[in-house]
C-alpha cells in the first residue's frame, strides 16, 4: 500500500518520517484498509488549520485529532489519469494535540500520533465511533493494532 506525507505550511518534519510510514503501512495493513490502487494520504496540520477544516467539514468549533476523507468514490476515479494511481483516502492528523494529549492518556506524543492514524484508518475501513459502544470497540480494535505495531520507544515527533 502506497502511503505518502504532507504538512502544512510552516509545521515542522516529523524527526523520522520513514519511521512513521513504516508503522503507518502496518496499521494500515492490520486495520484490514483496501484502497484499490490507490494510495492514502497523511496530512498534519497545525492547530489552527485543523480547526478550519472541522468547522467546515464537521461542524464543530475548535482543533480536533484526526479527520478523515474517503475519496474512493466511482465517478472520481473515472476521471483520473491511469498512468497515476489517485489519493484514495486522506486523514488530516493534528501534531499539537497529539502532544497536548499524550500526558492526558499515557502514551508518547509519537504513539499518540500513530494512534490518531489508525483511529482514521479504522474509520475508512467502515468503523464508526457514533455512540458508546462503538466507541468501545474501536479503542479496542486501535489499541491491539497500537500493542502489536509500535516499538516501546518509537520516536518521530
Amino acid at each position: 500500500m502506497k502511503i505518502s506525507l504532507a504538512y502544512s505550511s510552516g509545521l515542522p518534519e516529523l524527526a523520522n518520517e520513514e519511521l512513521f510510514l513504516e508503522l503507518s503501512r502496518q496499521s494500515a495493513l492490520e486495520a484490514g484498509l483496501r484502497l484499490q490502487g490507490g494510495i492514502l494520504q497523511l496530512i498534519l496540520l497545525d492547530v489552527e488549520e485543523m480547526s478550519r477544516l472541522n468547522a467546515l467539514h464537521l461542524g464543530h468549533e475548535g482543533p480536533t485529532d484526526v479527520i478523515s476523507y474517503d475519496l474512493r468514490s466511482e465517478a472520481a476515479w473515472q476521471m483520473l489519469d491511469e498512468q497515476e494511481p489517485p489519493i484514495a483516502a486522506e486523514i488530516y492528523l493534528c501534531p499539537a494535540i497529539a502532544k497536548e494529549n499524550a500526558a492526558l492518556y499515557g502514551n508518547s506524543a509519537s504513539k499518540e500520533l500513530l494512534l490518531y492514524a489508525i483511529h482514521g484508518m479504522l474509520h475508512l475501513c467502515g468503523e464508526d465511533d457514533q455512540d458508546e459502544e462503538e466507541r468501545r470497540g474501536m479503542q479496542r480494535k486501535q489499541d491491539a493494532i497500537l500493542a502489536k505495531i509500535a516499538p516501546p520507544n518509537c520516536n518521530f515527533l
